[in-house]
């Protein structure tokens, strides 16, 4: 029930954005006037995808900077997060109760961005995802159940800023006619490593630790994002992301 008046909201809301037309690039193959068999046309879709993706030196790096928080943060975190609960917290019920409140975080994030638009987007999105680090490392400093719960809160939060923030930076300064294959690359990246960190997650654990795994995850993150934050291509403003 409570699924279904989410998507209505979320209706709702889209039905309130305003669109504008933008142009087809010229290379886009939807205004391409030539017919091509499917696999050359698949294939320079690629390239051309690839070109543009990879052209950009703030696409790639965040896709890059996701698909490690992914492996080494996201992963871990689900996997042994219901283990600690069902040590500590007294089961599921906990665990429910930290994953729901990271969902209220990143619906409060969601509506705070409604509207605004930082000079410095890549920047202020990257800044936000340091509270990627906060639930891992309260569990692996056994922290109480509270301030796993506050800690899933401020991550849900960050995590909605810093994708709303990407998001837009993306579709905004990639040429509408190879958006789609961008965006598919940049998904890919993002996501490659996933399935290996959730797979990984529980045999390491055995060998250093829960704690061990969680707590090099948060250190990960947090050295990760200061190392992103220094970079120029996500440090300019808005404007010349173009």
């Amino acid at each position: 029930m409570l699924d279904a008046l989410s998507y209505a909201a979320s209706v709702i809301a889209l039905l309130g954005l305003s669109s504008a037309a933008r142009p087809f690039g010229p290379s886009s193959p939807l205004t391409s006037s030539t017919s091509s068999p499917f696999v050359p046309g698949f294939i320079t879709g690629l390239r051309e995808g690839w070109a543009e993706f990879s052209s950009r030196t703030w696409l790639w790096v965040t896709s890059v900077y996701v698909c490690l928080f992914n492996f080494f943060v996201w992963a871990p975190f689900l996997v042994l997060g219901p283990v600690i609960a069902q040590r500590r917290f007294g089961g599921a019920a906990s665990w429910g109760i930290v994953m729901a409140l990271y969902g209220v975080g990143a619906v409060a994030g969601g509506i705070a961005m409604l509207g605004r638009r930082p000079r410095r987007p890549l920047f202020v999105a990257t800044a936000a995802t340091l509270g990627w680090s906060l639930p891992s490392a309260a569990l692996a400093t056994g922290r109480s159940l509270p301030w796993v719960c506050a800690a899933a809160l401020a991550a849900g939060v960050g995590s909605a800023v810093g994708g709303t923030l990407y998001a837009a930076t993306t579709q905004a300064e990639v040429p509408l006619g190879t958006l789609a294959r961008v965006s598919a690359y940049d998904a890919f990246g993002a996501f490659a490593l996933g399935p290996v960190g959730l797979a990984a997650a529980g045999p390491v654990s055995v060998l250093v630790g829960t704690s061990g795994v969680l707590g090099f995850g948060a250190l990960w993150q947090l050295a990760a994002a200061a190392v992103v934050l220094t970079l120029p291509a996500i440090r300019v403003p808005f404007a010349r992301h173009s």
